[in-house]
């Protein structure tokens, strides 16, 4: 009858093949029985299973590294800008377990992987980032079908620690003596973020056209910004001063406000280790500063510090595994 399959004897195979369709997809494998009769039976007992969902063919052979690339696939499906991160943080799932081992058989060795990278030195915030990835993998594998939903594992991720939170943030005097010794266009760009609580990112592509001399503001583009919200920054205060420096070293070839020799600001972090501040600085890292004045209206001093952080619209950041500033 049309739609209960078939059974046939495939060349060099002493067992018997069954075929059947589901959602126009063929399910094919051996019954493992060389009797018609029970080859049938292990036929409709196929069928049931996979209208249920509680089987798919061949997903015994899907490997990580399948999942793997669903997942990337799905990133850039979605034009999700997080990509490179999401790859940096899904390379120590395939380093550990190995790109062809197969999905069916990871979730019993979840718990080691946890022990493995806390063993590595890796913060349990990190842990939850690469196991939420695979578990999103896994998702992608059961709606289209690769996988059944008895597949995929309950996958458990270690339990978020509130006391963790981001510490160490510049004051507005650490910022006064680090620009001290930083080249005036770097260090304009500090004081920006400070004074801003723009991303760093962000503030290194603004350009000319974006300011607005008679509103006294900034506009930043939707395309600029993390999460595709165009935003104004009110410029008054010390936020009117960096720019009035900036107005005075523009060039007309570069249309870019904070430039060196015509150039871009690119990346700093390779200066940044090595340019003379106090012990305190050494450890900060420059993607700190953005958030200066959001986490420290009282340390400022600075009344346009308060206003600087609701103009922003920033919510708190998570770090993540390969975040470096300028990213």
């Amino acid at each position: 009858m049309r739609g209960d399959g078939r059974i046939y004897q495939k060349p060099g195979s002493r067992f018997l093949h069954y075929e059947f369709w589901i959602d126009s997809t063929a399910q094919r494998g051996s019954t493992r029985e060389a009797d018609p009769e029970r080859a049938w039976r292990v036929l409709r007992r196929k069928i049931e299973a996979a209208r249920r969902g509680d089987a798919v063919a061949g997903e015994d052979r899907i490997t990580l590294a399948d999942l793997f690339k669903l997942i990337e696939e799905n990133y850039t499906l979605r034009r999700n800008r997080s990509i490179g991160t999401m790859r940096y943080s899904f390379n120590h799932l395939l380093d550990y377990f190995g790109k062809r081992t197969k999905a069916v058989k990871l979730g019993y060795r979840l718990d080691d992987y946890v022990t493995h990278r806390r063993t590595e030195g890796a913060a349990d915030a990190s842990v939850r980032i690469e196991l939420a990835l695979l578990d999103r993998a896994f998702r992608l594998a059961v709606k289209k079908r690769l996988l059944s939903h008895r597949c995929r594992p309950e996958i458990e991720k270690p339990a978020d620690d509130p006391s963790r939170v981001r510490k160490g943030f510049f004051t507005r005097e650490q910022v006064e003596t680090l620009c001290g010794h930083l080249p005036a266009p770097v260090a304009d760009l500090v004081l920006f973020l400070f004074f801003s609580a723009w991303r760093v990112g962000e503030a290194r592509r603004i350009e000319w056209k974006h300011y607005a001399r008679e509103d006294a503001a900034i506009s930043l583009p939707a395309e600029f910004s993390k999460n595709k919200r165009p935003r104004l920054l009110p410029i008054t205060g010390e936020l009117a001063a960096i720019i009035e420096r900036r107005l005075k070293a523009r060039r007309l070839d570069c249309p870019f406000i904070f430039h060196r020799k015509g150039r871009r600001v690119g990346d700093f972090r390779r200066p940044w280790p090595h340019c003379p501040r106090p012990p305190t600085l050494r450890r900060q890292a420059p993607d700190r500063l953005g958030r200066g004045p959001a986490h420290g209206h009282g340390v400022l001093g600075s009344p346009h510090a308060v206003d600087a952080a609701p103009v922003s619209h920033h919510r708190p950041r998570r770090s993540a595994p390969g975040r470096r500033a300028g990213e």
